[in-house]
């Protein structure tokens, strides 16, 4: 019966993470670029239980059954589908249309975003709203004072002039990609090849979040009643507990 409270108290965690990922993919539901996150579930491995030193059982027939250990949060992975583009008609505004990141260069190295909300600092920089510089072939671009154009192979141009091409990379595997904050992303494992990608550049556009609104409500509301549901499965062996000791105890 203890068993039963450690087994129900593991669905309520579970379903806490749940509901965390399920909010914050709703509280993104207007960032640029952003992905939304799915978590997955997994029931801990079952044990078998045993008659032990019972002299009344035959050999080979003391199983009395598995006995499962509850659920655990087996893994938070992103979606990397396309969000939808939106036109804005800022020249800072960029979207990748396809596979690939943006490069950029931050304190802690390199990282990578879908965000395309660029803007040019002082210096006349492509950076990112938190002043972190977009990287091209050759480094960080500067685009100067003056209203620069980009093509869908991602060149540079101001006045007429070749500045530079905005690096648009690639992965083996997305699933290496790990959030950092600030919409940017990290690839964690050395061995997942970084390689320059094919998708285009379009300037002009945002891509919005790839949250589908509704199911992240439905979701929400299966989590709550599943988090109520253990709630309740904890509270009646509370009660029985209780009984057992309070009630019976005195008999």
């Amino acid at each position: 019966m203890v068993r039963g409270l450690y087994t129900a108290g593991t669905g309520m965690i579970s379903q806490m993470e749940k509901m965390n990922v399920i909010s914050n993919n709703v509280a993104n539901l207007n960032t640029t670029g952003f992905k939304q996150d799915d978590l997955i579930t997994r029931s801990f491995e079952d044990v078998l239980i045993k008659r032990l030193n019972d002299p009344s059982v035959v050999h080979r027939a003391n199983q009395v059954g598995p006995l499962n250990m509850g659920v655990h949060v087996d893994q938070v992975f992103t979606r990397f589908e396309q969000g939808a583009l939106h036109e804005t008609n800022n020249y800072t505004d960029l979207a990748v249309k396809g596979d690939g990141f943006f490069v950029i260069e931050t304190q802690n190295g390199e990282r990578y975003t879908r965000d395309g909300a660029f803007q040019v600092d002082s210096e006349g920089r492509l950076t990112t709203k938190e002043g972190n510089p977009v990287q091209g072939q050759r480094g960080e671009i500067n685009v100067g004072s003056t209203k620069f154009v980009v093509n869908s192979n991602g060149d540079v141009f101001a006045d007429g002039v070749f500045i530079d091409t905005i690096r648009v990379v690639g992965f083996d595997s997305n699933d290496d990609l790990r959030k950092e904050g600030s919409n940017l992303y990290y690839n964690y494992n050395p061995q997942n090849a970084v390689f320059d990608s094919d998708g285009e550049v379009i300037q002009g556009y945002l891509e919005g979040p790839n949250i589908d609104l509704a199911k992240q409500l439905v979701n929400m509301i299966e989590t709550y009643r599943n988090y109520e549901s253990n709630q309740k499965v904890i509270k009646m062996i509370d009660d029985t507990l209780s009984k057992a000791v309070n009630e019976i105890g005195r008999i």
